[in-house]
This record gives C-alpha cells, structure tokens and sequence, in this order.
C-alpha cells in the first residue's frame, strides 16, 4: 500500500514528480503555496503581484527538475528559487512608489515581538505594509532574515543553510535588525507626536479665533 503525500517527505514527492506522478508536485504546491505567499509579501507591494511570484517559483520549478539533487532540502531549493525572482521582480520594478512610513507604527513594534508560530498576527494589509517601510532601513540579508523569520516561519538552522552562514550569524542579523526597525518605529511614532501636537496647535487657534 502506497503512502500518502502528507506522511512522503518533500524531497521524495518531488523525485517522484520528475519520474512522472503529476500528483506528487500537487502535493507539493498544496504544502508550499501559503508558505511562499508569505514570503513573496514581504518583497512586493501587493497580494497579486505575491501569487505571480509564486506561480513562477512553481513553473520555474517544474522547468529546473532535472538541476535537483535529493541530497538538498526541498524547501532551499524552492525557496532559492523564489528568492532569486524576487529580487530580479526587484531590479525590474525600482520605481515603486513608497509605501506611507510608519503608519500605526506603534502596532508593528507589537507585531515583531510575535512568535513565528502565530502568523495571522501579520496577515492584515495595514501590517504587511507597516512592515514593508521598515524593511527599507535594513540590509539585503537582515531583511531576507525578518522575511523568512515572520513571514516564512522558518527555523534559525533552515535560515543558515539557504544563507550559507553559522546560526550565530543568522541570530546577530535577526537582532540587529529588529533592533533598527525598533528604532525607526521610535522615529515615526516622535514624528506623529510632533505633527499630532502641530494639529492640536492649529485647531486651538481655530476655535480661538472663532470665539473672538
């Protein structure tokens, strides 16, 4: 009696896949689709221009086949592949408009402190955009690694080998990075203070203005 998909390891669904069982690489989107989508949002600007990403990854996946070798992780290849497509997506697309800085700004500092095992806590547009803005303050592999950590929900040791770097480097990018879209978010939310206290400045003048 065959086993079923959810109990085949993913590097053996997809040599089965390259023997010719469409199913197996069914399976596999099945088990990846939301993963990568996830991932593909904290390149992107939108949730379609995120499923095009995916879509790619799997067709550039089915196209690479024969370039797999059984003795790497499925999920590095895979996301290697969608990786390099996102940052070519990236080159392409320089002049995207920037997203709207630190919105609610105060929300996303709570939002970093989630643990990767509950990701509906980034789910909501406003956050992924929040966390989009932030991103930009850091550099290409502290960004990757945030990626991976919160959107990907990938282990340290899984960052470390797509990284090719020890797990030590991988926790000090984590840490610097969250140290500096901490203080961003501080930056922001002094900015919204400061112009908050502006409106309120206005306003009063207004009203006295109005009562005299």
């Amino acid at each position: 009696m065959n086993a079923q998909p959810e109990h085949i390891s993913d590097e053996r669904l997809f040599i089965r896949y390259v023997e010719g069982d469409g199913d197996a690489f069914r399976s596999l989107m099945d088990r990846y689709a939301v993963r990568l989508l996830r991932y593909c949002r904290g390149f992107v600007d939108s949730e379609e221009e995120a499923e095009d990403l995916v879509q790619e990854t799997f067709l550039r996946a089915i196209r690479s086949a024969s370039t797999y070798r059984a003795t790497s992780r499925f999920s590095t290849w895979i996301y290697t592949i969608t990786r390099n497509l996102a940052i070519d997506r990236l080159k392409i697309d320089r002049n995207r408009a920037d997203l709207e800085a630190g919105r609610q700004a105060g929300i996303l500092e709570s939002t970093m402190s989630t643990p990767p095992s509950e990701p509906d806590a980034i789910e909501s547009g406003s956050l992924r955009e929040q966390l989009q803005t932030a991103l930009r303050v850091l550099t290409p592999l502290e960004a990757e690694t945030i990626r991976l950590t919160f959107f990907a929900e990938w282990t340290t040791g899984q960052i470390a080998e797509l990284q090719r770097c020890s797990r030590a480097t991988v926790r000090t990018r984590r840490f610097q990075a969250l140290k500096k879209i901490r203080q961003e978010i501080r930056q922001v939310m002094n900015r919204e203070h400061f112009n908050g206290s502006l409106r309120k400045i206005h306003l009063s003048g207004n009203e006295q203005t109005n009562n005299a």
